[in-house]
């Protein structure tokens, strides 16, 4: 670490620790060095860059119009955006001036949201596009401060808020919304100096710079700590995407020079999904001679854990050069469950990848920091951090408690603090001080035999194909639970491939141990997960089956179900269809008029907003990602443009 990157932490590091510990405090410790680079885009193919000293400056003319407009009421106020710039400045605008922001999850389902909004009695929201809360919608361009002078005699620093709310995660579709307050954000923010003592590989720049992919959105609990709090306190730069598609994602890291990304799973699975898929595409000698290659690197880190990663840089350099370049220094995974190949994969290429833990109830309380690929291969969520402690309960349980993890939440609209340990209902295992996620307590199945079953490892036996979803879980019959299998088809699957899930997951299942083996099957063309949702709940799905939501189909009968539907005639059906064949790299006669993109044609994420941004170009629609709703079929694409494009001509 170099002494003035050291010297800079230490100063921001001691002021923070040695003060009040209020955001007042954290904001004035992170924008005292006016000329650093607080943020970085690209706006016309041209890197555009913004200083801390404008943002401030932004900032204070933003809180003080918001305001003028609705005053210091104290209360909370509704922050709807992505990430951008613009996030960053209504952010502490709400609180400079006298309110509290509430970080309206953008991927929750708006039942959800409003049963938030309602609770929390928010009056406003903020954002770039209107909003569909009950709430009164200020446009961030009417709070934005660019003609606005504040007043010599007019204070904002007395005004300052000291609470921020988020939301948890959506599969359980339960409405939990934890506060932190300044004191607990900013012993969130002193965890950071628990890595940098224990990896330098944190600190290490690239061409004297340090930037920071904002990848996850900052009203998620990672994005927020991990990703804005911990890189913009010590002065750091973030690097906002100009959209999702995984083209505009590598080539933002090599045109930006970005060294660290911390993501959820989705990213780390897409990546290697794609890279290994082309890798045996270059035949079967080329493809061996690649996994020699992961292993030898692999081994070369665990001899010089620090210069063996630029020799797997280099050695790999046909791969990393396509993929993130040569600045990444250090990447985290965190939010859900990370495979083993994914973690090996990126360690050998020399990408080191760390496992991160936490919950939007206790922040981030710790990270995989060992200097050796096969170590943090053995994908461990590292040791806890000096703010929290860790302790297994009785059930095997991890129960966490510490100065950093919020004390005070909102569950379904009723109020309760925290007790001294929080139990995370995660199985947890510990083997020489560090800790492994083995699954989640509320999914754990009692056997018929009185094992516990652990639906979590079930799931990991099984990689379905021609399948949108899929979840292991129990279901209660008569009082006792059964080891189930949901598995989510398009309707247009075929009886070739029905054959092939069936008798795959009929194959794996009689391979278990009998007390292990699956005894109910059932498919449905209901989505099992909540919009925006990461991963499945188990507790979504077994209450969107009992409410009727998801209809389940014996394996037995699917057979007898039929899909009908009319023939698509469109002028622009055969332009959409090309460009979702051209995007995921299949024949146009694979596509067909209903097959969703992502649960038919196996579409990640990133994939589906190319799709959309291709198709937005083609037609020269502007700013589709604003736009409601978003398409998944041909029919539905056809469906929007005539409808769109039939009004830009009226107008």
């Amino acid at each position: 670490m170099k002494k003035y990157l050291r010297d800079y932490i230490d100063y921001n590091d001691s002021h923070l620790a040695n003060s009040s510990k209020d955001l007042k405090t954290v904001f004035e410790i992170m924008f005292r060095c006016k000329d650093s680079i607080i943020a970085e885009t690209t706006e016309n193919y041209r890197i555009r860059r913004y200083t801390y000293g404008e943002t401030e400056a932004r900032i204070n003319r933003s809180a003080y119009a918001l305001y003028q407009k609705i005053g210091a009421t104290h209360k909370y106020v509704g922050l709807e955006m992505e990430n951008k710039i613009e996030w960053i400045i209504a952010f502490w605008a709400i609180l400079k001036s006298g309110n509290k922001p509430y970080l309206i999850n953008c991927r929750h389902p708006l039942a959800l949201s409003s049963q938030i909004i309602s609770s929390l009695n928010i009056k406003y929201v903020i954002g770039t596009s209107p909003t569909k809360l009950k709430a009164e919608y200020i446009d961030f361009s009417e709070i934005s401060g660019e003609d606005v002078e504040i007043p010599s005699d007019f204070d904002l620093e007395k005004l300052f808020e000291n609470e921020i709310a988020i939301s948890t995660s959506a599969t359980s579709l339960h409405g939990v919304v934890c506060f932190y307050t300044g004191r607990e954000i900013s012993d969130q923010i002193l965890n950071a100096k628990d890595i940098l003592k224990n990896s330098k590989r944190m600190a290490y720049h690239y061409k004297g710079s340090l930037k920071q992919l904002a990848f996850l959105p900052f009203y998620h609990v990672f994005g927020l700590f991990a990703v804005y709090f911990w890189f913009i306190f010590f002065g750091r730069t973030l690097v906002f995407l100009p959209d999702y598609s995984p083209k505009s994602i590598l080539q933002t890291c090599q045109k930006h020079e970005v060294t660290h990304i911390f993501a959820v799973p989705m990213l780390w699975h897409t990546i290697e999904k794609e890279l290994t898929e082309e890798i045996k595409k270059r035949g079967e000698k080329q493809e061996k001679k690649f996994y020699k290659g992961i292993k030898i690197c692999t081994k070369i880190q665990d001899i010089a854990p620090f210069l063996g990663v630029k020799l797997s840089q280099r050695i790999m350099s046909q791969v990393t050069d396509e993929l993130f370049g040569k600045s990444v220094r250090f990447c985290i995974s965190g939010g859900s469950y990370l495979k083993d190949s994914a973690m090996k994969l990126f360690n050998g290429i020399g990408y080191p990848l760390h496992n991160g833990y936490g919950m939007s109830e206790i922040g981030i309380t710790s990270v995989e920091l060992r200097h050796k690929a096969s170590e943090r291969n053995e994908n461990s969520i590292g040791r806890p951090f000096s703010s929290v402690e860790y302790k297994i309960s009785d059930k095997g349980t991890l129960l966490v408690r510490g100065k950093s993890i919020c004390k005070r939440m909102l569950i379904d609209g009723k109020e309760i603090t925290t007790g001294e340990w929080f139990d995370t209902g995660d199985i947890m295992e510990c083997r020489n001080g560090n800790y492994y996620i083995k699954g989640r307590m509320s999914d754990v199945i009692i056997g018929s035999n009185g094992e516990n079953i652990n639906p979590d490892i079930l799931e990991q036996m099984f990689d379905l194909r021609y399948v949108s979803r899929f979840s292991v879980l129990g279901f209660d019959d008569n009082g006792e639970e059964e080891l189930t299998i949901v598995v989510e088809i398009s309707p247009n699957i075929n009886k070739e491939q029905l054959d092939s899930v069936i008798n795959y997951i009929n194959k794996i299942n009689n391979s278990l141990p009998l007390a292990s083996q699956i005894t109910r099957f059932y498919f449905t063309y209901d989505p099992i997960a909540a919009n925006g949702a990461i991963k499945v709940g188990r507790q979504y799905v077994s209450r969107a089956v009992k409410s009727g939501k998801v209809r389940l189909i014996p394996f037995s009968e699917i057979y007898s179900e039929a899909s009908a539907h009319k023939e698509l005639s469109s002028q622009y059906a055969e332009r959409v269809r090309k460009i979702v064949a051209k995007t995921m790299s299949i024949d146009e006669s694979e596509v067909g008029d209903d097959m969703h993109v992502i649960h038919d044609l196996g579409a990640t994420s990133l994939q589906y907003f190319a799709i959309l941004l291709a198709v937005a170009d083609d037609f020269g629609i502007e700013n589709w990602s604003e736009k409601d709703p978003y398409c998944y079929t041909i029919r539905e694409f056809c469906s929007y443009l005539e409808g769109h494009l039939k009004n830009e001509t009226k107008g």
